[in-house]
């Protein structure tokens, strides 16, 4: 008989047990695929004639400086989505993207055609965001500025910063004019 007991009293303290550290979860300790990350920095084209219409810029090319590895390939498109650096926090930072149109140009031989590329620099002074203790910390971006590099053959006409904080990936943060 004492057996019995014994035996029906590790039952239930292992259940008590179970449902205790079933309990002691929190909703936090998984971090939603919906939960919002770092934003990247969106911006959409232009035409320079009709300032309210898209345009699409033909076989873009976009890197980062000084990285060969491309962020956008051969693509036309009327957006693009760049990723942003965080060397420092709270002071200002600066990226800069090689935007490449007409990529394909430079694959013939005809002397009279060529891909123009032109170098944009965005400023930015990233902060860091608690979100939750599953997620951890995102970076939003204030202080957003940008303008492109002169050269004797520009194809970006003009840069307009639409948003000057990057908080959220639901609209252009910037606009480029064609």
């Amino acid at each position: 008989m004492k057996l019995i007991k014994a035996h029906q009293y590790i039952k239930t303290l292992c259940s008590l047990l179970i449902i205790l550290s079933l309990w002691s979860c929190e909703r936090d300790d998984i971090c939603a695929a919906t939960t919002p990350t770092t934003p990247h920095l969106i911006i959409r084209f232009y035409n320079i004639n009709a300032i309210d219409e898209t345009k699409t810029v033909r076989r873009m090319d976009v890197t980062a400086e000084n990285n060969p590895n491309y962020i956008v390939n051969d693509k036309t498109i009327d957006s693009i989505v760049l990723p942003l650096r965080v060397d420092a926090l709270d002071i200002m930072n600066t990226s800069r993207f090689v935007l490449t149109k007409d990529r394909d140009y430079d694959l013939d031989d005809d002397p009279n055609t060529a891909s123009n590329a032109d170098i944009i620099e965005v400023n930015y002074t990233p902060e860091l965001i608690y979100v939750s203790r599953a997620c951890g910390y995102k970076s939003v971006f204030n202080n957003l500025s940008a303008n492109r590099e002169t050269d004797p053959n520009n194809w970006i006409i003009n840069i307009e910063v639409i948003k000057d904080t990057i908080n959220n990936e639901n609209a252009a943060h910037i606009n480029i004019y064609h």
